[in-house]
Order: structure tokens, then sequence, then C-alpha cells
């Protein structure tokens, strides 16, 4: 069996970015809601003014939105069932657009929008799709109005698939650049820059792309230094007890990864399981030319984080010990 190794210390200290001195600060949170009630939350999403959860195994609705500032909840929305307008197993685009979210069922036929304001104003909150729309919606995620990227298929010659206001194109590199396969991995957009990052959670890997045009191009990769896998008969086969990063979201500064430190948490990720108190406690802040400012230890085991790109508050859902809503001061 033939190892392949990721990169060596010295090219991971080259690869966009420059030498680093990396600082580690431990902050304390700022409750907003110790009332999450759910079996595992299942996203966070800042949105304008509001702070927005999924419940996957929700059984009447599996939206949850809250004030950003105060915590208090505003509502629900996206009613779990079999009948018209609600969602047998739903879900949400990342990322509001114009105050409203798509929502599709991964076991059912409906497709909509989830409107904010509609939920504020107390009316109803679904918006069906049109006919037309249900055909000509790209079927890939909405980073913002009009730019919608996906993944391509194990072997193509790009990694990604863009359709950015109506013009298609591929772009991006393969994590493990001696094999065309697709790995676990997670997306974030930041629209004042026009930047989008994406991480694996199979290994630490982290790239950030410009969009430019009707695509997007590769301005820096950052891999891991050490052998977290290998590739038999073209196959990546990953070490399970090593992870990646598990999230990733952008402030105005930073890039924002929940990422485990290793040097102080050498936790077995194969064990973790749905024990969320083993979930990491540590966020990497890089900065937007792929240097690693700080490791900011949050005090709590994190499972969901996010941000917006006009300041650098980070929100996360973590548990201490029951689920809370908190929110930090980067």
């Amino acid at each position: 069996m033939k190892k392949s190794i990721v990169f060596s210390f010295l090219f991971f200290l080259l690869v966009g970015c420059k030498s680093e001195n990396i600082q580690y600060e431990e902050i304390s949170y700022k409750l907003l809601d110790n009332n999450i009630m759910t079996t595992m939350p299942g996203s966070l999403i800042v949105a304008g003014d509001y702070l927005v959860w999924t419940d996957p195994f929700a059984r009447d609705y599996f939206v949850h939105v809250h004030d950003k500032e105060t915590g208090r909840k505003i509502g629900v929305m996206g009613k779990v069932g079999e009948g018209p307008q609600e969602f047998i197993t739903g879900g949400i685009n990342l990322v509001a657009i114009d105050n409203c979210f798509f929502a599709d069922d991964a076991n059912g036929k409906t497709k909509g929008f989830l409107s904010l304001d509609s939920l504020v104003l107390q009316k109803e909150t679904f918006i069906a799709l049109s006919e037309s729309e249900s055909i000509t919606r790209p079927q890939m995620s909405e980073l913002a109005k009009g730019v919608f990227v996906g993944r391509t298929e194990d072997g193509d010659k790009d990694y990604f698939k863009a359709n950015i206001q109506g013009q298609n194109s591929t772009f991006g590199v393969y994590p493990v650049s001696e094999v065309k396969q697709h790995v676990g991995g997670n997306m974030a957009y930041n629209p004042e820059k026009r930047s989008l990052a994406y991480a694996s959670f199979n290994f630490p890997y982290l790239a950030l792309y410009q969009e430019t045009g009707n695509t997007f191009k590769l301005l820096w990769e950052r891999k891991s230094n050490s052998d977290e896998y290998e590739v038999v008969n073209d196959q990546i086969i990953f070490d399970r007890k090593v992870g990646g990063i598990f999230e990733i979201c952008m402030s105005k500064d930073y890039i924002i990864a929940l990422e485990r430190d290793r040097a102080r948490d050498p936790m077995d990720e194969s064990t973790v399981g749905r024990d969320v108190s083993k979930c990491p406690h540590t966020v990497f802040l890089y900065d937007y030319d792929g240097n690693l400012i700080k490791i900011v230890d949050l005090g709590i085991p994190t499972m969901h984080i996010a941000a917006d790109c006009q300041d650098n508050v980070l929100y996360a859902i973590g548990a201490d010990p029951d689920y809370v809503l908190v929110k930090y001061e980067l």
C-alpha cells in the first residue's frame, strides 16, 4: 500500500501564506438563548438582523429564527409534514436572498421560499416556486443573488461548477491533487470581497477563490503538514482518527474555521459520534491572505458557527452542557 504524503512542513508554510506568529486566546461568550430544544442542531446562519438555525429532527417546524442582537425568539417556519407546502425532510439554502431562504424537501416534492419578512409580520412564510422557476433554477447552492456554485463529477477536469448571472463555468482544483476525487467539505462566501472559501472536513484543507467575471480563480491553498490519507487504487482513504475543518464562515477580517487544536486536544475523531462533549472548542482565524492569525478557545464544545462580513462577531451553537446559542467578539 503506497502512502501519499500530503505536503512537507516547509511547503505547508509556504503555500499561500507567510511565516506565522500564531496567538492563542481564550474568550467568553455572551448567552443569547439557553433553550435550544433539539436532538441535534443542523446549521446556523446569519441573515441580516436574524440568526437562523435548523432542526433536521423536528416534528413541527424545522427553521428557527432569533433576533441577532438579543437572542429573542422571533418564530419558526418550514412546517414538517406530507401536505401541501410541508416538508418531510426539509432543508434550506445557507444564504438568505432578499430575506428569503430557498427550501426544498430531500424526501418530498415541496420547493419554495421561506420569507423572514413574512415571519416578522406573522404572515404565511411559504412562497411556492413557480413551474418555470422549478425548471430553470440551477441545482446548486446560491451564495449571493444570481451566484450559484456546486461540485462537478469525480474525474472532471475542475472541482466546481458555477452559474453566475446565467453564465455557466467550471473552476477549482482537487484538494488531493493526484486524484480527481471529491472530498467532504463546506463553502462560505463573502459578498463584499466576492471571495469563496472551501474547507474539507476529511482532512485539514482550506482554499480561497476570487470571483472574476462568470467564474472563480484560485488565490491560495493551505494543506496539512502530516500524513492523514492514503491513495490506494486511485481512491483516497482518510485517517478517520484525524478530522479536518468542521465548518467555516467569513467575517469582516477573518476566515473562521471550526477546527480542533490537536496540540492541546488530540481527540480520536472516530470516537466522537454524537457525543457533543467531544466536539471541538476552538476556531482558527485566518486572514484573507491565508495566514493563520490566532487560535481562539471558545470555552465550550461547539457544533456550528456563523458570521457575516460586516463585523468580527462570531455566533455559535454549543453545549454548556445543554445546547446554547451564543456570540463572541473576536
